[in-house]
């Protein structure tokens, strides 16, 4: 069906609305631990002069192939820091996430006929995909999926539009494979089963297909990504974001199983001639709903395709409703709600990148005074790190600090390391000498997650020191490595503050931790941590209402649900 402007409402003011809305969904906290090490990774590509890399940043894994076939988006990360600044990166997200909504809400448009629909539909999939939604390239997997929608949808595509597509996804996200699974039902000539318009079907997914293997993998570009979503066996998948939406644990989308109730509902009524004869209905959308249903059962990862298609599953649904008579006068009001929801959830948030960057990131868990350390003293060397801090210390170290394992997983640890990892994390039986005999010179851990047992356990043997600890952790070295006779300590920063809290608070000595936490705030007044110790020293010296009052106005820059 042809676009149209329904009502007397433009259809560039529902695609203002949608800006809106869409942005609204973009102040999603979450710890992005991987975003650190793809930016470090776009340095790499430069400095080995080629997209086929090989490890350098860890000793387990020193010298083999890295698989990384998302080395064209880690270019662009690190392009965009090296321009912009890294907290600039929030633009990066929030352009991406803009342009993915608003590219899905055109193709709804085009397809459906209803401007309105098209909005409400791709709005209901922000929500759906929200949670999941932080600075990562999967997020060119969405891009791509809109993109394919709006050259498929409907309409007969052109090759090159298509191989172009696909050159830039196979470099970009390995949901590339995602896209080349959905574009047979989106070309497949359901109403003109003639043999020039199937063989021009299988042209379009052939050659896609084909281009795809443009990358520095080649065919290992396909089997990699659908090994490691398809081996239930692999120890990987015990990660949060790969376990089923079904168990506890993990990020989780409250809209999701409400939707695959409600998409059932919808697509079971298309049985009924009545619902055929005034609903659209398009085999591929209810293919590619199955699919993704499907696969985001398994794995709470795939819920972001998931929200896209239901977008395409509800919206002649929705367009039905708005043509008519009676709701063609709400067109209107409609669109001037969702502006004023749109508004009104983003109010609570700063739109400054330094302030959305540190919150939507959680910056404030990483080890930046320890690193500090290490740069101020020269530091390197083998070093058993916590998980989550490996990308980190890439982007800070560039290798100076050579981890046991990252979060680049599978891509080029083997199983068995991974096994150690969590065998040390969980502080099973032999746990210590699994630090030991891996060659680890260093010991770099958070207070949380056990390592506070951890790190006291390596200390009682007398064969480890602890050179410096802060509010986040602790850095501990071999005794029998060399090191500088005097160890420098980072001074006026933030986290050097911070870290003489927290030493002051150890030792009992409020004022002085309040004099450091009052410093720390002034000079960065949104910062999180700066916000919690100053409240918590406020309280030590009996200034509780004072304390309540810093919380307050460290809202006020951020509402983040983290602060309390």
């Amino acid at each position: 069906m042809p676009e149209t402007r329904v009502g007397s409402v433009p259809a560039w003011l529902w695609y203002a609305v949608g800006a809106v809305a869409y942005l609204s969904f973009g102040f999603t906290e979450m710890m992005g631990s991987d975003l650190w090490w793809h930016i470090a990774a776009g340095r790499e590509v430069l400095q080995q002069g080629s997209p086929a890399l090989v490890d350098t940043w860890s000793y387990t894994a020193q010298g083999q192939a890295w698989h990384n076939h998302e080395w064209l988006a880690d270019l662009v990360f690190y392009g965009w820091v090296s321009v912009f600044g890294i907290a600039s990166l929030v633009i990066w997200k929030w352009l991406l996430i803009v342009c993915t909504f608003a590219l899905l809400q055109r193709g709804l448009a085009r397809w459906s006929g209803v401007h309105g629909a098209a909005l409400l539909a791709s709005v209901a999939a922000a929500a759906i995909a929200a949670p999941f939604i932080d600075m990562r390239p999967q997020l060119y997997t969405l891009l791509g999926v809109a993109v394919l929608l709006n050259l498929c949808l409907d309409r007969s595509p052109r090759l090159w539009e298509l191989l172009l597509l696909f050159l830039l996804w196979v470099n970009l996200h390995g949901g590339f494979i995602f896209g080349l699974m959905l574009l047979p039902l989106l070309v497949f000539p359901w109403s003109d089963l003639r043999g020039q318009t199937f063989r021009r079907a299988l042209l379009l997914v052939g050659a896609s297909a084909a281009v795809c293997l443009i990358n520095p993998d080649g065919i290992g570009v396909f089997t990699l990504p659908l090994v490691y979503a398809l081996d239930s066996s692999s120890p990987y998948r015990s990660i949060g974001e790969w376990r089923s939406p079904l168990v506890s644990g993990g990020i989780e989308s409250p809209a999701y199983l409400y939707t695959l109730v409600l998409a059932a509902a919808l697509a079971a009524s298309w049985v009924l001639p009545r619902v055929r004869r005034v609903v659209d209905f398009h085999p591929a959308v209810l293919g590619m709903a199955l699919l993704t249903a499907a696969m985001s059962m398994t794995s709470r990862r795939f819920i972001v395709l998931w929200a896209l298609a239901f977008a395409a599953l509800a919206v002649p649904f929705l367009a039905l409703v708005l043509r008519q008579v009676f709701a063609r006068h709400l067109l209107l009001p409609l669109a001037v709600v969702m502006l004023a929801l749109g508004v009104w959830r983003m109010a609570p948030y700063s739109l400054r990148p330094a302030v959305a960057y540190h919150y939507l990131t959680a910056e404030y868990v990483y080890p930046e005074a320890l690193v500090d350390v290490v740069e101020l003293n020269g530091l390197a060397g083998n070093t058993f790190a916590y998980y989550n801090w490996g990308g980190y210390l890439h982007w800070r170290t560039d290798g100076a600090l050579k981890v046991f394992i990252d979060g680049r997983a599978n891509t080029v640890y083997g199983d068995q390391t991974y096994l150690d990892y969590v065998a040390v994390l969980r502080a099973r039986p032999g746990w210590l000498e699994r630090v030991e005999n891996s060659g680890a010179m260093f010991f770099l851990w958070p207070h949380s997650r056990g390592g506070g047992r951890l790190i006291r356990g390596l200390l009682d043997t007398g064969r480890w020191v602890q050179l410096f600890e802060d509010q986040r952790g602790a850095l501990l070295a071999r005794r029998d490595q060399p090191l500088p006779p005097t160890l420098r300590r980072p001074r006026d920063s933030v986290a050097a503050d911070l870290a003489a809290v927290y030493q002051h608070f150890r030792a009992a000595r409020y004022e002085a931790a309040l004099s450091h936490a009052s410093r720390a705030h002034d000079t960065r007044p949104w910062d999180f941590s700066a916000c919690r110790w100053l409240k918590r020293s406020l309280q030590a010296v009996g200034r509780n209402a004072d304390g309540d009052r810093v919380t307050e106005d460290c809202r006020g820059y951020f509402a983040s649900r983290y602060l309390d």
